[in-house]
């Protein structure tokens, strides 16, 4: 450390290094980056860092840490209007209530999807009557057919797996083609999202976008080859239990992609599954 007759004190990229705990190849960003300039001294031209690049650097510890990018840090030192660092400030901190309320939501959501799976553990599926969340679902394409692509369409699909996995994949199976006598099933390909996380996150409405109503289900946890799920056998156990309980099925069947395990055999899928149901007369 030394000393000079303009600023008291004067540091080496090793000496500010270790005390704001950064590389050198750190020190050398930034003045890559023009936030520090520092003087280069003696024959090997070491780097010279007086007390105001000092003050930069610690700056733009205390910026990029906060969430700042280089650009925004760069803005807000090198410009006299404290006006422009406040609105930066509020919009940093805009940003960062966002990032929480979606890590919040991502929390919520993989505590309930760790409960399923943790169920799913046992050998017999397990069937709780449930009245379903309010829905909202992206349709994406017959299991079989084209995947529309066009710009706008492109766009909604970014913002909805922006979201996962708030959002999540899922299958719709029709009832009127579950009721058929056929061994397969097309399902449609969509994206769900419970209504309440669809409106706190701002997704739009479209003609793609359909609500789903909240209706009596059998809530429980589909599990089986991952190739089978156009097969009716993906069902067996829903229909167990369908003639257990004396229930019809009272509509299509919702499901959402908990996880796929691969091993020598075989892929093995969970899903979360909404089996609306009616009592039998």
């Amino acid at each position: 450390m030394g000393k000079n007759t303009n600023y008291p004190y004067v540091y080496t990229s090793s000496e500010l290094g270790k005390f704001f705990g950064i590389s050198i190849k750190g020190i050398e960003y930034y003045e890559k980056k023009k936030l520090v300039k520092p003087e280069r001294v003696g024959k090997s031209k070491q780097r010279r860092f007086n007390l105001n690049e000092t003050y930069r650097i610690f700056m733009a510890r205390y910026l990029r840490q906060a969430g700042f990018d280089i650009s925004e840090t760069l803005g807000i030192l090198n410009s006299p209007d404290k006006e422009k660092a406040l609105n930066s400030y509020e919009g940093l901190l805009q940003n960062l209530q966002f990032k929480r309320k979606h890590l919040e939501a991502i929390i919520e959501v993989m505590n309930h999807n760790l409960a399923l799976l943790e169920m799913a553990k046992k050998e017999q599926s397990e069937f709780e009557l449930v009245k379903s969340p309010i829905f909202k679902r992206l349709f994406l394409r017959e299991m079989n057919g084209p995947h529309q692509s066009n710009k706008e369409q492109t766009e909604e699909y970014r913002q909805w797996n922006m979201l996962l996995p708030i959002s999540n994949a899922s299958l719709r199976y029709k009832k009127v083609d579950i009721l058929k006598k056929t061994t397969y099933i097309e399902p449609e390909m969509d994206m769900i999202i419970t209504k309440n996380y669809f409106k706190e996150f701002g997704l739009k409405e479209s003609e793609r976008v359909e609500e789903l109503p909240s209706t009596i289900c059998l809530h429980t946890v589909l599990m089986g080859n991952a190739q089978d799920i156009e097969r009716k056998t993906w069902f067996n156990s829903v229909r167990k239990e369908l003639k257990k309980r004396n229930f019809l099925l009272n509509g299509d069947i919702i499901t959402a992609l908990l996880l796929v395990l691969d091993n020598e055999k075989a892929q093995i899928r969970y899903d979360e599954a909404w089996i609306p149901v009616i009592k039998l007369e």
